[in-house]
């Protein structure tokens, strides 16, 4: 990428609907380190995504995230800002109003991708985080908006899709309680049915060797599941939870209230609320399509951004 050799900083953002994640990275030929790493919660999708509007509430969260994100990275001179925004961003109908004021205040160019390109980051950022050789994975990307779905070998792409079904959406149709109920459940896996059904399709032809579960949920289902196991959580970039402990956690997640849930030792407090349903999902894909083996992987879109510029 730079034939002088010439180290740069750069800066991605991926505009989840949920969750904005932000990294800062030194990059150099075909090598990146971490500068900085950290999250916002704006919940940008929040009583608005299953409407195809940002509410007034959720849009002043949402830049006040950006405010923060701007303040943090200024001190390391990125050469570069890329701001990715994905499924609550394309379905707004008013994202170009927060795509403007996000230019106006902080001089932020958001890019809104695609639900295949952003499959494609993703495919490209866990990538880097492991090599799993000739197995056939199944990547899932469970986002408040949509879930990524990626097919593949650790060369290749097989098939991709951007499912609109995330986090948000469940609970804007099915509310949420804690614990879940019942008819809750039923009515998620109902659902989720039925909005997976081009993935059965795909996987009828493909058997799947294991399930890799790109960074945000899983990220806090590893935490929670070596915090557990008295054992210090190693830094690596992926690691596998076994199954038994993985259903163990669906469990008391799906049954347990938020204070029970928000006390579970290696909990992200600010994804406490919305990770039952992620469990739910989770469960649902690796239960439906027989997925005997679960690898959590620490990086996703953001990563592939720095992947696709190296």
């Amino acid at each position: 990428m730079n034939p002088s050799n010439k180290s740069m900083n750069i800066a991605v953002v991926d505009l989840g609907t949920n969750t904005f994640n932000c990294c800062v990275v030194e990059l150099q030929n075909n090598t990146f380190k971490t500068l900085l790493e950290f999250h916002e919660y704006p919940q940008l999708g929040a009583n608005g995504v299953a409407y195809g509007i940002i509410s007034d509430e959720a849009m002043e969260r949402g830049i006040e995230s950006l405010r923060v994100i701007k303040e943090r990275i200024e001190p390391y001179h990125c050469e570069e800002v890329k701001l990715i925004g994905t499924s609550a961003l394309r379905n707004a109908k008013n994202a170009a109003d927060f795509c403007q004021r996000a230019e106006s205040l902080f001089g932020f160019h958001i890019s809104i991708i695609q639900g295949e390109q952003e499959a494609e980051y993703i495919f490209l950022g866990n990538n880097l985080a492991f090599d799993w050789g000739n197995k056939t994975a199944l990547i899932l990307d469970i986002g408040g908006g949509s879930n990524e779905c990626i097919i593949c070998n650790h060369d290749k792409i097989i098939w991709k899709h951007s499912f609109e079904c995330g986090m948000q959406r469940i609970v804007s149709q099915y509310g949420l309680s804690h614990p879940l109920t019942q008819e809750r459940i039923l009515n998620i896996d109902n659902y989720l049915n039925e909005k997976f059904a081009l993935l059965a399709e795909q996987i009828e032809k493909q058997p799947i060797d294991l399930l890799i579960g790109s960074a945000g949920a899983f990220d806090v289902f590893r935490s929670i599941y070596f915090a557990q196991k008295g054992m210090q959580n190693p830094n690596t970039q992926a690691e596998e939870i076994p199954m038994n402990d993985f259903k163990n956690m669906v469990e008391f997640l799906s049954n347990h209230s938020i204070d029970e849930i928000e006390s579970m030792q290696g909990m992200s407090i600010p994804r406490a609320p919305l990770l039952p349903i992620s469990a739910r999902i989770a469960n649902f894909v690796i239960t439906k399509f027989n997925i005997p083996r679960l690898v959590q992987s620490s990086y996703s879109l953001k990563e592939g951004v720095i992947h696709s510029l190296m």
